[in-house]
């Protein structure tokens, strides 16, 4: 339970950044699919058959509309959240924790789930489980089909002694190439789920139960210094518990995510906790996503379960702040993106 009583609420404009750039190579994605619809059988060569090319143009018309809506839809209708006014708890730091190794998630990737004696902030089960219904139902397909020619092409331009061989050889080479690569692709959709966060609340004002894969050191002020060892690849989860009397907000906060190699936007929350023996509050972060107005959503619904305020900079004002501070912060050697 929050020791501020009746907090000041506000509400504000969840922020898009980005989007115009969406909207332009949405643009162009439907220019390129509409020319090609139009003018595929003058413009690309001629050996190309007429089908394919207006499928690829569809294809570009499809995903260009998505992203064109998209960005559209955000201008004329964006998501507004309620939030603690900015005189509550003004010292905690509106910048995200940053953390060698984080992987920005395209999609919300958690829910908060209600169950008997306890809520639960924990990964989406419904999406781990589409996860996989979708690798499969196109993986098993896909090397079906691809066993399929290659032992078509095995029989007719090889000399192999006959179909049996010739389909022994096409499945044992889609195997070894297609079912290689399929593997990797179960596991690392797996590990990204592992290293999801797990937060337990239990009804009765009792302390909550974290469980993470990412080892924290509670004792220490800066977390960051705390988890960096761990990007070596030790992957072994670790349970602790949090006080209760200790917890003091859920935060969001913008950003402008970097690598050496890439750059995106995100909004990272974060449990804020009560302040160390320096001084300094701790935060603890528990998400990372480039769904803004899930997260913001989200992060406001756990924070009324907690009964502690919620702390928003997520507009635009707080990300003007963040694109000032990103230009001065240096790219993160490990992290990346997933969707």
């Amino acid at each position: 339970m929050s020791d501020i009583p009746d907090w000041q609420e506000v509400e504000s404009e969840i922020e898009h950044p980005g989007r115009w750039i969406l909207f332009a190579i949405g643009t162009l994605f439907g220019a390129i699919g509409v020319g090609g619809l139009f003018t595929g059988d003058r413009v690309f060569p001629p050996g190309l058959p007429l089908t394919l090319v207006r499928l690829g143009a569809a294809f570009f018309a499809i995903a260009g509309g998505a992203a064109m809506t998209h960005a559209i839809r955000a201008v004329i209708s964006p998501g507004r959240v309620r939030h603690a006014g900015p005189d509550v708890l003004p010292d905690v730091p509106q910048e995200p924790v940053i953390l060698e190794g984080s992987v920005v998630h395209g999609r919300l990737m958690h829910e908060l789930v209600e169950e008997p004696d306890r809520w639960q902030f924990r990964p989406a089960r419904k999406l781990w489980r589409n996860d996989q219904i979708l690798m499969f139902g196109f993986g098993i397909p896909f090397m079906t089909l691809f066993a399929g020619i290659l032992s078509w092409v095995f029989h007719s331009q090889q000399n192999l002694g006959g179909w049996p061989v010739s389909i022994l050889c096409g499945i044992c080479v889609t195997l070894l190439c297609g079912g290689t690569a399929f593997s990797l692709l179960v596991m690392a959709n797996r590990t990204g789920y592992r290293r999801l966060c797990i937060l337990s609340i239990p009804r009765n004002e009792g302390d909550l139960e974290y469980e993470s894969a990412l080892p924290v050191d509670m004792k220490k002020t800066d977390l960051a210094s705390g988890l960096n060892w761990i990007f070596v690849g030790d992957d072994k989860r670790q349970r602790f518990t949090i006080p209760r009397e200790r917890l003091r907000a859920v935060q969001l906060c913008p950003w402008k995510f970097a690598t050496t190699s890439s750059r995106t936007w995100a909004v990272q929350g974060t449990l804020v906790l009560g302040c160390s023996p320096e001084g300094a509050y701790q935060r603890l972060p528990i998400l990372l996503t480039g769904d803004f107005v899930g997260a913001a959503r989200l992060s406001q619904q756990l924070a009324t379960t907690l009964h502690v305020p919620f702390l928003f900079s997520g507009d635009a004002a707080g990300w003007k702040a963040e694109a000032m501070r990103a230009n001065k912060r240096r790219p993160l050697r490990i992290g990346g993106t997933q969707t």
